[in-house]
């Protein structure tokens, strides 16, 4: 047959003709399984070596007739784990295509065709191929099992992860600073008053290593440079922790081992959007380092190890601490996981008074720190605007629509701000505008009379349901369906009041070139640009849980929890509709997330 490698590279050409001659996005979802389908298809070429009947019996197909053809249970688990994954990803993909699907025809019988046939298509076109790889899958053994922590491996990984973050930090020195970096800056300086917008605990980070750098250095940049390179070393050593976590059963020459390694280092510094994050002055960055190693430790705990080592307490503590106080949301998606933990714990009696020992420290250390203490230190509350950004965008879809309102309602939303404003500004997926539209309008008396105003948004989302469906839709699919980000990495210093611009080290005359070229590549390259969408990665999320399913290991979905229960807070409460930051925690854990899937404990 024919050798995997040109089987690798002949598919990837097709998949490209494909991807550029029809027009796709990088990140569709769609071109890793032409892809993948188109690999196994080349198995089954001849190559003048074997006669077809040979090759038919080298075949997946083959493999699956003959160890599962006479497992009745195993088939039909099979067929409902792949139904059941095709039907939802088919269902995300029409919502990824929107008018597309039925070309926007105006005759409703051609529209019902064009959408009828190509949704039967897509989904058998799926499920051929999400049905072969959920089989072939389960032949890949990955060892996962108790082994001893090796700090000089965890070192290693560190340092390597460190120096692949180098060349950028030293082309965009001191570190990369957009507008919410700024804010937090000039807190930090003592410019503008505390607010907790941005996490007050991380406006504080930033204070405490700006005043190093700065004391050092006598220098704003030495101050700013001063925390970059704490944050890449934070970053290192929590990745580092995860690659040496999930090898752990691997003895330190076991050529599998090392294999696992290498691919989860790849992973991480072959998407510039990581080394690219590493220098950015933002909380996400932290915060997804931080459910990183909650997700890691989690999964050692509760599935592996089956049992608290001394490691595993503190890193639970402190990063669930981090997950709660460096992100609004992450506070919500921890007490969900652990929720869901701890009913698992309940029902099974096992760890219970030691995971809410742990919960409950957790939970009153954040407590203190978002009451008594930012309270202390004068810190403001964040705009209410910011806290309801689907609800606004909803209710401005129905005034841009041209829907009709009462005379009750204009008055109400005109106490606010004009409607004018909402009909020239108002941006699907983008809900800056109508967050600016109550800042620069009466905020206060939206916030002294927030009944009036759910009122107001229930009777619209009553009489319009469709128009809040769309706005919903269009303000959050880029979280769920394979959409391309509509916002990735930034590269230096952007535009700012301070007047400060991006020194760089060395090679100055290469950097914006070669800024340009990491910014570009994940809309250049199908099948690698998947994992540059959110949603793409939340869809191969629920393929992941199909294959926990089919190896009856359900336990193993607590390595999910995090980055699913972040999600749904996404979905609830998301400014942007595909903001790669937003959801960066779930992009930093696909490749410890893949391995603990595949993996056998």
């Amino acid at each position: 047959m024919m050798k995997k490698w040109m089987r690798a590279i002949i598919a990837y050409l097709i998949t490209f003709a494909v991807y550029n001659t029809g027009g796709f996005s990088a990140s569709d979802i769609l071109m890793g399984l032409i892809f993948a389908g188109t690999y196994m298809l080349l198995g089954l070429l001849p190559n003048g070596k074997k006669g077809p009947t040979e090759i038919l019996q080298d075949s997946i197909y083959s493999q699956i007739h003959g160890k599962f053809s006479s497992d009745a249970a195993f088939n039909k688990k099979l067929s409902k784990a792949s139904s059941a994954v095709t039907f939802i990803w088919t269902a995300l993909y029409v919502v990824y295509m929107g008018g597309r699907i039925n070309r926007d025809l105006d005759n409703p019988l051609f529209r019902t065709v064009y959408t009828v046939l190509t949704v039967i298509g897509l989904y058998i076109a799926m499920y051929l191929v999400i049905r072969s790889i959920l089989v072939r899958i389960l032949f890949v053994e990955v060892r996962q099992e108790t082994g001893n922590f090796n700090p000089k491996i965890w070192l290693k990984y560190t340092l390597i992860i460190f120096a692949f973050m180098l060349p950028l930090f030293i082309l965009n020195h001191p570190g990369t600073l957009t507008v919410d970096s700024f804010e937090q800056l000039m807190q930090a300086q003592g410019v503008k008053v505390y607010s907790d917008h941005h996490p007050w605990i991380h406006t504080m980070i930033i204070k405490a290593l700006y005043s190093v750098g700065y004391a050092l250095s006598n220098s704003v940049y030495g101050g700013i440079a001063s925390y970059t390179l704490f944050q890449m070393l934070a970053v290192a050593v929590s990745v580092a922790y995860a690659i040496e976590s999930m090898t752990e059963g691997y003895d330190t020459t076991d050529p599998k081992g090392k294999r696992i390694r290498i691919l989860m280092l790849c992973a991480f510094v072959l998407y510039p959007y990581n080394l690219a994050y590493s220098i950015t002055m933002w909380k996400d960055v932290l915060f997804a380092a931080a459910v990183l190693v909650l997700t890691v430790t989690a999964y050692r705990v509760y599935v592996v190890n089956n049992g608290f080592r001394a490691r595993d307490i503190v890193l639970l503590t402190v990063s669930g601490l981090l997950m709660c106080l460096l992100r609004h949301n992450g506070l919500y998606a921890y007490i969900l996981t652990i929720i869901v933990i701890l009913v698992r714990e309940l029902v099974q009696r096992k760890r219970v008074f030691a995971t809410i020992v742990i919960v409950a420290g957790t939970l009153i250390a954040v407590a203190l720190v978002r009451g008594p203490i930012q309270r202390a230190n004068n810190v403001e509350a964040g705009d209410f605007a910011h806290n309801i950004p689907i609800p606004l965008q909803q209710v401005a879809r129905v005034v841009y629509d041209g829907n009709e309102l009462t005379d009750e309602e204009t008055e109400a939303l005109l106490k606010i701000n004009t409607i004018d404003f909402l009909r020239e500004e108002y941006t699907p997926g983008g809900a800056d505008p109508v967050i600016q539209w109550v800042m620069f309008g009466d905020h206060k008396y939206l916030l002294n009379h927030k009944a009036e105003y759910i009122s107001l948004w229930l009777k619209l989302g009553l009489r319009y349901p469709d128009e809040y469906l769309r706005a919903y839709i269009d303000q959050t699919k880029g979280y769920y369906t394979t959409m391309a980000p509509e916002q990735t990495e930034y590269y230096g210093i952007m535009p700012n009041s301070m007047d400060l611009e991006t020194k760089p080290i060395l090679g100055a005359g290469i950097r914006i070139k070669t800024d340009e070229i990491l910014s570009k590549l994940h809309g250049m390259i199908p099948v690698y640009g998947i994992l540059y969408s959110m949603g793409a990665c939340f869809m191969l999320l629920i393929f992941g849980m199909a294959i926990c399913v089919m190896q009856d290991k359900k336990g193993k979905m607590i390595i999910y929890l995090p980055v699913l229960t972040l999600t749904l807070t996404l979905l609830v409460a998301t400014p942007l509709c595909a903001d790669l930051r937003y959801a960066y925690p779930l992009m930093l854990c696909m490749p410890m997330l893949f391995v603990a899937t595949v993996g056998r404990d």
